[in-house]
C-alpha cells in the first residue's frame, strides 16, 4: 500500500479492460509496485480484481484492506510478511484473509539480483467493512489516508 494511489479509472470500464491498461496503479506514478484490473464493474457487494505485483509492498509497515477477500496466486511467488514471520506463496496458492488481517508483500529478486519477478493474483473481494490502514507497531493503526509512508512521522 502506499498513499500514492491513482483515482480508478470510471468510465469506459470495458474499453480500459479490453485495452490492457490498467484500471488503478498503486505507487509512485513513475514506479509503480501495483497494477490492477477491475474484472467486473466496481460495485458495493463484491469485485474482482487481476493484479499484478511489479515491486514489493510500499511501505514496510504491514496493512490491513477494506473488505474481506480471498486471493489466487497465478504465477509468479511472493512471500506473506506477518507479524508472525513470512510464508512464501507459489502459483496456485489460495489465500482467504479478513479485513483485519495484517499484511505485507514482498516480491522475490530475479536470479541476478537485479529486479523483482512479477507475480499475478485474482482477487475476490467482499463488501467493504473497514478502512484500509497500516500498522505501525502492535498499537497504533494509520489510516491510509493520513499515511505519508511512514510510521510515526508528522503529519502537517
Amino acid at each position: 500500500m502506499s498513499a500514492i494511489v491513482s483515482v480508478p479509472v470510471s468510465r469506459g470500464w470495458l474499453a480500459q479492460l479490453l485495452s490492457g491498461r490498467p484500471h488503478q496503479v498503486v505507487g509512485p506514478v513513475d514506479r509503480p509496485y501495483l497494477l490492477r484490473w477491475f474484472i467486473i464493474p466496481r460495485n458495493r457487494i463484491a469485485n474482482i480484481y487481476l493484479q499484478k505485483f511489479v515491486r514489493s509492498d510500499e511501505p514496510d509497515a504491514l496493512h490491513t484492506h477494506p473488505w474481506p477477500f480471498t486471493s489466487v496466486l497465478l504465477a509468479g511467488s511472493y512471500w506473506e510478511v506477518t507479524d508472525r514471520g513470512r510464508r512464501r506463496r507459489h502459483a496456485g496458492s489460495v489465500a482467504v484473509r479478513a479485513a483485519d488481517f495484517a499484511h505485507r508483500i514482498e516480491i522475490p529478486e530475479s536470479v541476478a539480483g537485479q529486479r523483482q519477478r512479477p507475480c499475478w493474483t485474482l482477487v475476490v473481494t467482499g463488501p467493504k467493512v473497514a478502512e484500509w490502514g497500516f500498522w505501525c507497531g502492535p498499537d497504533q493503526f494509520i489510516p491510509w489516508t493520513q499515511f505519508a509512508g511512514g510510521c510515526g512521522e508528522d503529519q502537517s
